[in-house]
């Protein structure tokens, strides 16, 4: 399984868990489908390069949207949607779905989304952030040098000191 789908697998969980109100949650769903609302389809939409982390892994930042459904005849439909979206809002304050590739969702925004005039479709909101995302095997390509970690201070340190050093462990 792709680190990937692992991600998108771990979305639906955590929000599903969090979230029991919603009928359905699911990951890159099509549109002309009649999902049970209220309803949250999330997926990822953007990828941008981030930082190199020098560990042979590729280091991504990645943008996530969730469009969040309800039926628009429900009473007050505009404010459970709103309310579903601050949910949502507070469920990613650093959410990084207990994966440990992925760095804590930031700058989260929600907007709701305006159907076109005289729409019978859903009243939607949509929330979007991005997460940093660390993608491949860490990679050393190097042979394990120089050796352990060890300590020593000075002066009393390079050749002829190597006895005097210490690990990490043997220190008081």
């Amino acid at each position: 399984m792709s680190e990937l789908q692992t991600l998108h697998e771990a979305i639906t969980a955590t929000i599903t868990a969090a979230m029991p109100q919603l009928e359905t949650v699911a990951a890159y769903t099509a549109a002309d489908q009649n999902p049970a609302l209220p309803a949250l389809y999330h997926a990822m939409t953007n990828l941008k390069p981030g930082a190199d982390p020098g560990d042979g892994r590729c280091c991504l930042l990645a943008t996530f949207e969730a469009r969040i459904l309800v039926d628009a005849s429900v009473a007050q439909a505009p404010l459970q949607v709103a309310t579903l979206a601050t949910q949502l809002t507070v469920l990613l304050r650093q959410q990084y779905w207990q994966m440990n590739f992925v760095e804590a969702a930031k700058n989260v925004l929600a907007s709701v989304v305006q159907p076109p005039a005289g729409s019978p479709s859903p009243i939607s909101w949509l929330v979007q952030w991005e997460q940093v995302l660390y993608l491949g095997a860490e990679q050393w390509p190097w042979p394990n040098e120089p050796g352990p970690l060890a300590f020593a201070f000075s002066p009393d340190t390079g050749p002829g000191f190597e006895a005097d050093y210490q690990s990490p462990e043997d220190m008081p």
